[in-house]
């Protein structure tokens, strides 16, 4: 009986760490990214709090420390592009299955949506009145 010896190729050992997907890495890029990109407005919008010193080498001089925070900006979104997309991509074929509702349908159920709306708001006012008159008479 013969035994079939079946060919493997060898992977890249540089290639599998590049294609591995990390478990927090995505969490992390994302925390980052956002991090980055409110640095970078609070120095284009000249925010007293983040200013970049006039004495520091390269970014110091007039335009280059702008023109550091818009590039850091386009980073950071660029980085946020990459965490968000890949939520949307299975998104896609869900997005096509949906089918709109008539437009007698859509003024019903919308009337509804807006009805019980108007309805919970002027229930949670009332709780809103009642316990600030109880607190006000405890107070």
């Amino acid at each position: 009986m013969a035994i079939k010896v079946k060919n493997t190729e060898e992977k890249s050992k540089l290639l599998e760490v590049l294609t591995k997907e990390y478990k927090w890495e995505n969490l992390l890029l994302g925390v980052l990214a956002t991090i980055s990109a409110g640095l970078a407005l609070m120095i284009i919008s000249g925010n007293p709090l983040l200013q970049i010193n006039p004495n520091f080498p390269i970014l110091g001089t007039e335009p280059n420390g702008t023109i550091f925070s818009w590039v850091l900006l386009v980073i950071s979104m660029f980085g946020l592009v990459l965490v968000i997309y890949p939520f949307f991509i299975p998104a896609v074929p869900e997005l096509k299955k949906i089918v709109w509702p008539s437009r007698s349908k859509f003024i019903d159920q919308s009337t509804r949506t807006i009805i019980f709306l108007l309805i919970l708001t002027l229930v949670i006012l009332l709780f809103n009145f009642l316990i600030l008159n109880l607190l006000g008479d405890l107070l």
